[in-house]
């Protein structure tokens, strides 16, 4: 009852608002903030400096880095990317160019912004850095350069990894910063379709032509971030930038930016300079913006500081109907629905993979009744091969995020697969079959290469040694193999 009384009061606040309650959202989640782009005042805040998962906002700071490069000259818009093997395995969203293939640095631009391609991304990383994982402390550098002081990149499709982390303030600061340094690129953001080998691919931005001045910039989802979503808004000569992080749906975050954007638009100021920080005037640049018919536009950004210059806080005034609205909420996981652009690893997703027929293998059938249909009957792929314990994932990155948990330096290896989807049908069959010994243990698929094939490994990480022996004892019982691993 002490929960929900104090979850009450917020909603109630925020009816106090003019907003509508964020029932919709997670309250470990939920974040938001509204920024005058002109001068960084911040307007509103709820959560701004709380720790969440960008998801595909990522891209955001990767985009930041090729268009630092090709300002720098360090490459053109016609600079070829080429696809590896690696990247090619990425999880959904996908472009889908073959590996060993190119595409142009704009097509890749295209790519990121519209389709949220995690295949591009990696091979955009790849190619200005290297590796992925150089290219992703690059990608940290720069935030902190550009006073993003709570976020940590560590791949750049923002794929599920629990150490890829932010707040709405950054993201706030990163979209400012897109604006203000590079204007003459930013105009991509409001790109709301694009054609490649013949097909149209439309975005997931549904805001992009449904609110009037919305130019950009990124959606995002994975399940332990929610829907995310960093808007900018351009009316006349004022200018807003939003952030909306842990939304249960797509609808209900593109609802609650756009409320509370037309909350405060009153109270933004008109000009032309953009800030290069939420939370401070400093660094602010005037920047040429261009409008097209749609009013859909470009822009830059100014710098931060902790305290809001008189931020909106919401009045309480306590309701029965918003307690009932809290009290009929329930946290659901979200399956595939509107912009899940940063792949399928959800509950819902992995879930529907376990109770398919494999792909490749051979299949183990459980034990049914005569009452059990017979598409109900469970099917686990086996492992292509006994695995090595000296071979070395090639990609640590993409990971499918099933339940939050303390890596204490061990994991339990259920084989490699032939297919990603394969991994994760073992991964969501051995949490239900052995549901005590993996509580709280975070599931994982790593794409691994050994001899030019590519297999992909089923992990569940955050045990410590004795824990582990107990976890793979208990999961050999029912037929799949388990091998601990320690600390590497």
């Amino acid at each position: 009852m002490a929960f929900l009384r104090v979850v009450s009061l917020v909603v109630v606040a925020a009816l106090a608002a003019g907003l509508q309650p964020m029932m919709a959202h997670a309250a470990e989640k939920f974040a938001a903030m509204t920024v005058d782009a002109r001068n960084g005042k911040v307007l509103y805040a709820e959560n701004a400096d709380a720790i969440r998962h960008p998801a595909s906002l990522t891209k955001m700071m990767t985009l930041y880095l090729v268009f630092q490069d090709l300002a720098a000259g360090k490459i053109t818009l016609d600079t070829p990317i080429r696809m590896s093997a690696r990247a090619t395995g990425m999880a959904p969203s996908k472009l889908g160019v073959k590996a060993g293939n190119s595409i142009t640095v704009e097509t890749a631009i295209r790519a990121l912004v519209v389709k949220s391609a995690n295949d591009v991304a990696a091979a955009v990383a790849e190619n200005l850095g290297g590796s992925e994982s150089a290219f992703a402390q690059r990608m940290t550098r720069t935030a902190r350069n550009i006073g993003m002081s709570r976020t940590t990149f560590l791949n750049a499709s923002g794929l599920p990894n629990p150490g890829q982390v932010t707040t709405a303030r950054d993201m706030a600061t990163l979209g400012l910063r897109l604006m203000r340094d590079y204007p003459q690129y930013y105009p991509y953001f409001r790109t709301r379709s694009f054609v490649f080998q013949g097909k149209t691919i439309k975005g997931h931005n549904r805001l992009l032509g449904s609110y009037e001045g919305t130019d950009g910039i990124k959606t995002g989802y994975i399940a332990a971030s929610g829907f995310n979503l960093v808007s900018s808004v351009r009316r006349g000569d004022k200018r807003l930038v939003g952030v909306v992080l842990g939304g249960k749906t797509g609808a209900s975050r593109d609802a609650y930016m756009k409320q509370m954007l037309s909350k405060y638009f009153d109270d933004a100021t008109g000009g032309r300079t953009i800030a290069a920080y939420a939370g401070s005037a400093k660094g602010a640049k005037a920047t040429e913006e261009t409008a097209t018919a749609a009013a859909e536009e470009a822009a830059p950004a100014a710098k931060p500081a902790r305290k809001e210059a008189a931020a909106k806080r919401l009045p309480a005034k306590k309701t029965k109907a918003s307690e009932e609205q809290v009290a009929a909420a329930t946290p659901v996981e979200p399956s595939e629905q509107g912009d899940t652009e940063d792949g399928v690893d959800s509950m819902a997703s992995l879930a529907a993979q376990a109770a398919a027929p494999a792909t490749t293998g051979t299949t183990t059938t459980a034990t049914t009744t005569t009452e059990q249909p017979a598409q109900q009957v469970e099917t686990v792929p086996q492992p292509m091969a006994e695995q090595d314990a000296t071979q070395q994932p090639a990609d640590q990155a993409q990971m499918a995020s099933i339940a939050a948990g303390t890596d204490a330096g061990w994991t339990i290896s259920l084989g490699d697969y032939a297919t990603k989807s394969d991994a994760q049908a073992v991964l969501q069959m051995t949490r239900k079959r052995t549901p005590d010994v993996i509580a709280g243990k975070t599931a994982q698929t790593v794409m691994v290469e050994k001899k030019g094939q590519i297999t992909y490994r089923a992990r569940f990480t955050g045990f410590d040694e004795s824990t582990a022996a107990v976890a793979c004892k208990a999961i050999k019982k029912k037929k799949t193999p388990c091998q601990p691993q320690g600390p590497s």
